[in-house]
């Protein structure tokens, strides 16, 4: 099982541990996603030819690389060690996640846990120092926050996620270990998916459960010799979402300091992204890699693809969101897509601050 980065087959699954590589897994399960901010992974392995009962060394918590070919997938630690045995074989099933799965886990315990006047980017690095992850950013994170505190028992990644969501962005990983923020749409057309061609199976689906017609946000401004009183203490704005006729309220309180262009950038943001993912498609196709003969890259999320699957009435570009890649004996190796229209996960402009 063995493996060196010199000899990996473009196919080949590596898992690296302790700078060794360990490949020729029975099964195999990568999950990536915007949606989600740790990959994760599911390995396994079955010997049915007992030569001697020693153990393999690893262990749940050790540090690991997932490679595709020379590309990697997850950058973390393994979570969990199963091994079993029986009269005719020996089996070992690794399961582990991105390093950013400890900001998803564990509290925020940075004291005094609240800043002035500092942009996202520096609150998120003080954030993530303490568990050894990068937070590299993809653009222009607006300006500073007049206040942003950290809530009692909050996640590291919750505290990221609220701050990314009140300037219309969006923080995931790609699987190198770091975290990054901006928009997580590359705008590069990977591959296509057509039915009859390349599709194993579609689900097309339209879920207006998480949208509304109007959203509106609240919040409070810190107040100066100019603005005070009511001016600061209810600083409101409001979007609609005209694809819902119906009487569908919902109220956001901003936790932190706020003015009106930040208060309408979320509640604009909320109205198009929740509008856009109430639509997806979850299809599986052959293989790994976007192009059918496997020149292509690997499916990825963040990137785009075409669509056209007639029975779903579907004939458009849609952003993929999230990526499962499957090895195993009886469905043998597919990519199980969902996909999303890209306004989904677009980054809303900040407006311009006022001289």
């Amino acid at each position: 099982m063995s493996a060196r980065f010199d000899r990996l087959a473009r196919h080949d699954v590596t898992l690296w541990l302790d700078g060794q590589g360990w490949s020729g897994w029975t099964n195999v399960s990568i999950e990536r996603g915007i949606d989600t901010v740790a990959g994760g992974f599911a390995v396994s392995f079955t010997d049915k030819v007992r030569t001697g009962d020693r153990a393999w060394f690893v262990s749940a918590g050790m540090a690991c690389k997932v490679t595709l070919g020379e590309e990697t997938l997850v950058t973390g630690y393994l979570d969990s060690v199963s091994r079993a045995i029986d009269s005719e074989s020996v089996t070992i099933n690794l399961r582990g996640r991105d390093k950013s799965a400890d900001l998803v886990d564990c509290s925020a315990l940075n004291a005094p846990g609240m800043w002035r006047g500092q942009k996202l980017e520096a609150i998120a690095r003080e954030i993530a120092a303490p568990f050894g992850i990068d937070i590299v950013v993809t653009g222009d994170t607006g300006k500073p926050f007049t206040r942003f505190a950290l809530q009692q028992g909050e996640t590291g990644w919750a505290a990221i996620e609220r701050m990314a969501s009140y300037r219309g962005l969006i923080a995931w990983s790609t699987g190198d270990g770091s975290i990054r923020i901006g928009n997580p749409d590359s705008g590069d057309v990977s591959g296509q998916i057509v039915g009859g061609v390349n599709v194993i199976s579609a689900e097309c689906d339209q879920d207006h459960a998480e949208r509304f017609s109007v959203y509106l946000t609240k919040g409070q401004a810190s107040g100066d010799d100019n603005r005070h009183g009511r001016a600061v203490a209810q600083v409101k704005a409001e979007a609609r979402d005209p694809g819902i006729a119906r009487y569908r309220p919902m109220l956001i309180v901003a936790e932190e300091q706020a003015d009106t262009a930040n208060l309408r950038e979320r509640a604009a943001w909320e109205a198009q992204t929740r509008a856009a993912r109430s639509l997806q498609r979850r299809v599986t196709v052959p293989g790994w890699f976007a192009a059918n003969d496997g020149s292509g890259p690997a499916w990825r999320p963040g990137a785009r693809a075409y669509v056209r699957i007639p029975w779903c009435n579907v004939d458009e570009t849609l952003l993929i969101e999230r990526v499962r890649l499957v090895r195993d004996s009886e469905a043998g190796t597919t990519s199980e897509l969902t996909l999303v229209p890209p306004e989904a996960w677009a980054k809303l402009a900040e407006p311009e601050p006022k001289q």
